[in-house]
């Protein structure tokens, strides 16, 4: 216990930095840059300057004017079955209406409160969608209208912890695995909710769950990367990063693929492992020295890193976005770039937003930008109150499709980063959305399940 408030602690210091105010929950940790609160001491507006921002401008690269990325044709996709959508985390670019108006929607459980927090996003596989609430109870839902199917609650019946986050859910060949705050891994029958095994470990869990090859990744509070046997829970190897406590209360996830597994780490460590026995094949480190800025001290790797032809792509929240080859960690390029979001790599483009709402489409063989969009950056625009934060984006039905903190979405063109429509959601939203089935579904900071056609 006095171990997981240390990480609370830390994770709340952290936001605070960012912020440059007093975070009052740990709804402030999960969105860092809102700048609504205020001390009695604060410097006027207008003498504070956003050193990150001003050092990490992004411009579009003269080489490629008059040039759009290629969007790639959609196709049909049925599932999202992993955190990251595939286990590689470079989801397909899924056919859909692109009118985005509102199916249905369905409360699931809690939502964030001062004390806990949504974290991770629903998976979706044979027409359920698998939730985790903000206290850890595990949902299991039709994906055509929301309706309950079964529920398990992961609170242990003994012991001293009565709260938890962090955690996530993955959902391979009817099991669905679960990662807890509360510390064990388990999985469950994706029909009826019967668990099959748990294995405890000595710390939580704050990331989600990655399934590939028999084997089931997660990254623990203490930075250790586990690999669990999917059949049995049994542990297979272990491997140890840098322990960091000051990060993003975010549930990233590793990626896998082939013969391969790549893992993202609080300490900004991308680390890739032979899948079959955790042998370390080669790290990098996404951090800034020499910064002037408390930003400096978060170097956390909150998105998921994306294994797509041959080339690791994954972004830091210190600063830098790289596209890093797969077999011999070389860097192919690196850019100065702030994100806290998985990029979408599609066609010949990469798709990101930065912490300071700047989406842009990077050419992903050279780093240089295509196109840059600013979106909406404070409830306030004219007094520059309420930072906003963006999740996503998801290449769906020929658009991008972000949500935001202030309980909006926004439909953008791919080719050209014009903003096409907006969307009311009702209630904040920080957990990327995920597509499947022609549906688009976001998971709202009050447990709400929107479904988008």
């Amino acid at each position: 216990m006095s171990r997981r408030l240390g990480f609370l602690a830390a994770a709340a210091v952290c936001a605070a930095l960012t912020a440059c105010s007093t975070v009052a929950s740990v709804g402030g940790a999960l969105n860092p840059f809102d700048g609504e609160k205020k001390t009695e001491t604060a410097e006027p507006r207008e003498d504070r300057i956003s050193i990150l921002s001003f050092e990490q401008k992004l411009e579009v690269d003269p080489e490629l004017a008059g040039r759009q990325p290629i969007v790639p044709t959609p196709v049909d996709g049925t599932d999202w079955p992993q955190p990251g959508g595939p286990a590689d985390n470079a989801p397909v670019h899924a056919n859909a209406s692109g009118a985005f108006d509102v199916a249905w929607r369905r409360g699931v459980g809690a939502g964030s409160n001062e004390n806990t927090r949504i974290s991770s996003p629903p998976v979706i596989a044979d027409g359920r969608i698998y939730v985790l609430d903000a206290d850890q109870e595990l949902f299991a839902l039709r994906a055509d209208g929301g309706q309950r199917i079964w529920s398990k609650n992961l609170a242990p019946r003994r012991g001293r912890d009565k709260v938890a986050l962090g955690g996530g859910v993955a959902v391979v060949d009817g099991k669905v695995y679960v990662t807890s705050g509360y510390g064990f891994v388990a999985a469950f029958d994706a029909a009826n909710g019967a668990e099959t095994w748990r294995t405890a470990s000595e710390s939580p869990f704050h990331a989600a769950p990655t399934v590939a090859g028999g084997r089931v990744f997660a990254v623990n509070n203490d930075s250790e990367l586990m690999a669990f046997d999917a059949a049995t829970g049994a542990v297979q190897w272990t491997h140890q990063a840098i322990a960091e406590p000051a990060r993003i209360l975010a549930s990233s996830s590793p990626a896998a693929r082939s013969d391969i597994v790549v893992a993202p780490f609080a300490s900004g460590e991308v680390v890739a492992l032979l899948a079959a026995n955790g042998r370390r094949l080669w790290v990098d480190a996404l951090t800034r020295a020499g910064r002037l800025t408390s930003l400096s001290a978060i170097n956390d790797i909150a998105g998921r890193p994306v294994l797509y032809e041959g080339v690791v792509y994954a972004a830091s929240h210190s600063g830098i976005l790289a596209a890093i080859d797969q077999r011999s960690g070389q860097r192919i390029w690196a850019r100065g770039m702030a994100s806290t979001q998985t990029p979408w790599v599609a066609g010949d483009a990469l798709y990101a937003v930065t912490i300071d709402g700047e989406l842009t489409a990077i050419e992903r063989n050279t780093g240089k930008p295509f196109w840059v969009t600013q979106l909406r950056r404070y409830k306030d625009q004219e007094d520059r109150e309420g930072r906003i934060a963006w999740t996503g984006p998801v290449l769906v039905g020929g658009k991008l499709l972000l949500a935001s903190s202030i309980g909006e979405g926004v439909v953008v063109n791919p080719a050209t980063g014009a903003v096409e429509k907006t969307l009311r959601l009702g209630a904040p939203v920080y957990i990327p959305p995920v597509v499947a089935g022609g549906q688009v579904y976001l998971l709202t900071d009050e447990a709400t399940l929107v479904a988008l056609r």
